[in-house]
């Protein structure tokens, strides 16, 4: 009697475990946009395994331009799917048209008088970048002369080069270029949910923008084998 009790307990005990086997579920995403010509093409087609009720995130793209897609199948009692999808689209803003190359004019002369522009220097070398009143530019050393102009000495800490002309002594500083740094551009995002019921292995498409689609599919696996 008593090892009958026992073999009883321990069916029972192995049907229970059989019953706390999750249902596994194979998610397929497959991702369509137009190619350069407006034809659909596949850029993606990942598949994740996941259990029954239990959320997955497929990523396709990067944090800036790209797709990420969260979706949580769950098993009905009568054999079909529900799949609970969130899709969350990011997409860079589309670059400015372009204008034609215009060809820069050439910089009007400066008027005579004015003196020399300081644009850069190479101290190891001693040499001086040096624009002239005609808008020339040249590398030149200590004691040549530009529009009258003679260079005299620098100052390295001030960055300062002095100039003299008939007596009279000018300081040229460096000019230096700012750079203003542009903004980032903004990344619009957007979100749709959408819950669809489904046969298992049944292929189902959701929209998206630009073009862009979705087709989701998924099957129950067999994890006994």
């Amino acid at each position: 009697m008593l090892r009958a009790l026992l073999l009883v307990l321990l069916a029972s005990a192995a049907c229970a475990a059989e019953e706390a086997v999750p249902t596994h579920l194979k998610v397929k995403a497959t991702f369509t946009r137009p190619d350069k010509d407006g034809k659909p093409e596949v850029y993606a087609s990942p598949s994740v395994i996941t259990v029954d009720g239990k959320q997955t995130t497929i990523r396709v793209g990067s944090a800036e331009e790209g797709v990420v897609f969260t979706v949580t199948p769950k098993v009905n009692k009568d054999g079909t799917l529900t799949l609970e999808a969130v899709t969350e689209s990011r997409e860079a803003p589309p670059a400015p048209a372009t204008t034609p190359a215009v060809t820069p004019a050439a910089p009007a002369p400066r008027p005579k008088g004015n003196l020399p522009f300081f644009h850069g220097v190479l101290t190891k070398d001693k040499l001086f970048s040096i624009e002239d009143s005609t808008g020339k530019r040249q590398w030149v050393p200590l004691g040549r002369r530009i529009d009258g102009w003679t260079l005299k000495s620098y100052d390295e800490k001030r960055e300062a080069l002095t100039l003299s002309r008939l007596g009279q002594s000018v300081e040229l500083v460096l000019h230096k270029a700012v750079i203003i740094d542009a903004p980032a551009p903004q990344v619009a995002v957007s979100r749709a949910n959408t819950t669809i019921t489904v046969k298992p292995g049944a292929k189902t498409l959701l929209g998206g923008g630009n073009g862009r689609t979705i087709e989701l599919e998924a099957e129950i696996l067999d994890v006994s084998k």
